[in-house]
């Protein structure tokens, strides 16, 4: 414990923010550390509530942070507000670009209230419905049509607000009935959307709307990972981009996918889940249709071994209380069959897996983080295998008490960094604060 140098960059009250989750992370090809983090801006719950995607970079290894940067926020106070949710972040090293995913609800809206569609017509223009059920359509120059193609008085500014012959008639992001003046609410769905930034961190662009590339109009929620992407560096598909993924059918039992990028980012697309063709008890299961809890595959990372064959490793509710893996041989499309990591013992959360570079001996390093316990979040523990994930021979607790979900990242200078979540007071579970911590490989193989 001693060797694992540890500060908070996110806390209570930091930046206006009563609360701090679900950490992610990379390190750019310029050696600049990005710290993603939903600033849950007065609780700490999950949406319904107003989220705030934002996030720190440092310079240095991570030893001195830049103040908070807050990227994505949608209108709405409180639990009533929209979210901006669970980032993920990856960088083309191709181009330099780095790509931020999240996911966005309006306000009253969250996993479990997330209704299906996609929230767009055909021609990617974003449906809008009025109190008695009516749909209209959102240019993008804020003029609205209605279902006929006519354009009609209402009007909508780059943040939701929505005017009628010039008066304020609340907002389409709000939680339906907040505004007295309401008159236009955008699909009471989840929209998974990205940014971008082309210069380390420093700016990032105006959300782009993912739904009408990734998802179906039979899902309900989509969300991210979260956590980070990679980017495939062996084989025919060198260069792809993938992020992970979850989603929800219509009963609302959730499969998780990756969707990838083979156009530096300008087009998506989602591959198969491993629930789709997953056999079990003799029955063939798909994403579409499951309806048992225990076949839920959700929060997912990845990572790609020097044959070129993915490893996906999933949050799942089979009852075994170990992490899930799946692996693909054609870049994430398609999947083999879901087994379970003896080694791997998990409470049902969020995990972590990176790769370490290759040191020059055939060995593929991997790195795993998670709360290593059946039952709590607790005991954050990071494992190192040396053949790919086959055996996990080096692990050392790092956090004792409450770790929640982590993020792993190799630094410029070869040590890791994991930013995770720690409950230091269980009287208030917004007493969370987010730890960075950094130590070497050799002292996780002493």
């Amino acid at each position: 414990m001693s060797n694992v140098k540890k500060q908070a960059v996110f806390y209570p009250d930091y930046a206006g923010s009563k609360a701090y989750r679900i950490p992610s992370m990379i390190t750019t090809r310029k050696g600049t550390v990005i710290a993603g983090i939903d600033a849950r801006i007065v609780d700490q719950r999950d949406n319904p509530n107003q989220i705030e995607i934002a996030i720190r970079r440092s310079e240095d290894n991570g030893a001195t942070w830049n103040p908070i940067q807050k990227l994505v926020a949608f209108a709405g106070e409180g639990l009533d507000g929209a979210a901006a949710i669970d980032s993920a972040l990856l960088e083309d090293e191709i181009t330099g670009t780095l790509f931020m995913l999240y996911m966005h609800t309006p306000g009253g809206i969250g996993l479990w209230a997330s209704e299906a569609g996609i929230g767009f017509n055909a021609d990617g223009q974003r449906k809008l419905f009025d109190n008695e059920g009516n749909t209209y359509l959102l240019s993008e120059d804020g003029q609205v049509q209605d279902s006929k193609g006519n354009i009609v008085n209402y009007t909508v500014d780059a943040e939701g607000y929505v005017f009628e012959s010039g008066e304020p008639r609340g907002n389409i992001y709000y939680k339906k009935g907040v505004d007295a003046n309401e008159r236009l609410l955008e699909a009471r769905t989840s929209f998974l959307q990205v940014i971008q930034s082309e210069d380390d961190g420093l700016t990032w662009s105006e959300p782009k709307e993912l739904n009408l590339m990734v998802k179906e109009e039979w899902m309900r929620f989509i969300g991210s990972g979260p956590g980070t992407g990679i980017q495939l560096k062996h084989g025919e598909k060198a260069g792809r981009l993938l992020f992970p993924i979850y989603y929800s059918n219509l009963s609302g039992h959730m499969s998780c996918a990756l969707i990838y990028s083979d156009d530096a980012g300008v087009t998506w697309k989602r591959g198969e889940s491993p629930n789709d063709g997953r056999v079990i008890d003799g029955e063939t299961l798909a994403a579409e249709t499951i309806s048992e809890e225990k076949h839920m595959l959700t929060e997912s990372q990845v990572i790609e071994l020097s044959t070129g064959e993915l490893c996906y490793y999933l949050r799942n509710h089979f009852g075994l209380q170990r992490t899930a893996i799946a692996k693909s041989s054609d870049g994430g499309e398609t999947w083999g069959e879901v087994t379970f990591d003896e080694t791997l013992l998990d409470p049902i959360c969020q995990s972590s897996v990176v790769l370490y570079p290759d040191q020059g001996d055939g060995k593929d390093r991997v790195l795993f983080s998670n709360p290593a316990d059946e039952k709590v979040r607790i005991k954050g523990t990071v494992r190192l295998s040396e053949d790919g994930g086959k055996t996990w021979p080096y692990s050392k607790v790092i956090e004792e008490e409450h770790f929640g979900y982590s993020c792993l990242t190799v630094l410029e200078n070869g040590d890791i960094g994991v930013l995770y979540e720690r409950v230091y007071d269980y009287s208030d579970w917004n007493n969370m604060d987010i730890q960075f911590g950094t130590f070497t490989l050799d002292w996780l193989k002493s």
